[in-house]
Parts: C-alpha cells; sequence; structure tokens
C-alpha cells in the first residue's frame, strides 16, 4: 500500500486580484473583473436596456395574464350554454311532434324548424362538449378576438 503525500499549501505577501487555493476543480471557475469606472453615456445607455427589457417582459406578463382571464371567461360561459342546448333539445323534438301530428297551424313549418333548430343544438352541444374536453386535458382551444362572437 503506498504511503499518502504530505500536501502542503502556504500563501504568504499582498494579493491584488483573484486567489483560488483547490484541491481539484469540477466545473467552470469565472473570475470577474474588479468593477472599472463606466463612461456615464455607457452606463445612461445600459440603464435605459434594462429599462426598456423590463417594461418589454412587464408588457408580456400583462398579456399573458389577459389571455388567460379571456380563455377562464370563455371557458365558463361554454360552461353555462352547454346544458341549454340539450335542454333545448326536447322542446324542439316536441315541436316536430306536434308539426307531424298536424296539432298546430301551418304543421310542416313548424316541424321543420323543429328538426333545424334541433339539428343547431345537437351540433353545437357537442362543439362545446368537445372544447370543454380540450380545455381539461390542457390543450389550446380558440378564443373568438371579440367578445360578441362568444
Amino acid at each position: 500500500m503506498s504511503e499518502q503525500r504530505y500536501i502542503r499549501n502556504e500563501l504568504s505577501g499582498k494579493v491584488d486580484g483573484h486567489l483560488v487555493q483547490s484541491g481539484a476543480i469540477h466545473g467552470d471557475v469565472v473570475f470577474t473583473s474588479p468593477a472599472v469606472p463606466m463612461d456615464p453615456e455607457v452606463a445612461e445607455t445600459q440603464r435605459r436596456w434594462s429599462e426598456r427589457q423590463r417594461r418589454i417582459l412587464d408588457e408580456e406578463a400583462a398579456r399573458e395574464a389577459e389571455q388567460q382571464s379571456r380563455f377562464e371567461d370563455y371557458v365558463q360561459l361554454i360552461r353555462r350554454r352547454r346544458p341549454r342546448n340539450l335542454w333545448l333539445l326536447p322542446v324542439e323534438s316536441l315541436a316536430v311532434a306536434l308539426g307531424y301530428l298536424r296539432v298546430v297551424p301551418s304543421a310542416e313549418l313548424v316541424a321543420t324548424l323543429g328538426i333545424l333548430f334541433g339539428l343547431i343544438s345537437l351540433f353545437n352541444w357537442v362543439y362545446l362538449s368537445v372544447l370543454l374536453v380540450r380545455a381539461r386535458t390542457g390543450r389550446t382551444i380558440p378564443v373568438p378576438r371579440h367578445r360578441w362572437m362568444w
């Protein structure tokens, strides 16, 4: 078995700058130089640049928060509209039945409108259900730009 060597590390005198005493270094070692007096024009440019970057990041964060709020409002509206479309189906089915039984005047028109609105309600219910499933699973859903299109 080999004998362990004697290690001695000594520093004496004045040190101006960086100094490292280490047995082993794993990874990067970065030495920064002491602060050098900066030209006032360069300092002003750096200050304005950092303010601009901060302003851009704040605007992006505000835009993202606004988009998230619009998304949540849209999902709440979908949750309210979906049951309404489902409840309209029996009403439209009743209109179709009354039209075919000729209980109401202009029965053909009532039956045709019942079928048309029934198909529209069924399509909307399926579409809104798919949007809710996509929103729950974290996938993107199309949120219309204007609220009057919701």
